[in-house]
């Protein structure tokens, strides 16, 4: 009988030890992200995609007005971040990028790898994951603002 009443005892236990934990940063950012302005008459989209391994994925492509079809590509590229409290931080291992001579959006395939690369970037991790803000550079002019935030959609 004090078997059961010690079985009995240990089953709360056994389900509320799991159920505290904070899930791991790598597990919270995992997913996409997204930028979207518009510009000439196109939508610009610029995703990120982490993956909880701590790799990611980037690409930024041009869209008709309004619509998902894919006029071409600007950019993308891989490689893999760390996370330290409110801050991302990713490396670019591999970069790709319209050439000087492109006129404008080109087929991924015509992107040329950018050999010198770019580093790390840093963006601020905001409102509980769900919003991501590029950091400036120290050589970099910019302002970076909510409206180029990029915004959890998966």
């Amino acid at each position: 009988m004090k078997k059961y009443i010690l079985l009995i005892l240990a089953i709360p236990f056994l389900f509320s030890s799991c159920s505290d934990e904070e899930p791991s940063p790598e597990a919270r950012i995992t997913g996409i992200y997204e930028q979207n302005y518009e510009f000439a008459e196109t939508d610009w989209q610029t995703t990120i995609q982490f993956e909880r391994e701590g790799t990611f994925y980037t690409e930024r492509v041009v869209k008709n007005s309004g619509g998902d079809e894919i006029i071409g590509f600007y950019y993308y590229g891989s490689g893999t971040y760390t996370i330290s409290e409110d801050d991302v931080a990713v490396l670019n291992f591999e970069e790709y990028f319209i050439g000087p001579e492109d006129g404008g959006p080109v087929a991924k395939s015509e992107l040329y790898e950018y050999e010198d690369g770019r580093g790390v970037m840093n963006y601020s991790i905001l409102e509980n994951y769900t919003r991501l803000r590029y950091q400036c550079g120290p050589s970099e002019f910019c302002a970076p603002s909510q409206d180029d935030d990029f915004i959890r959609v998966d």
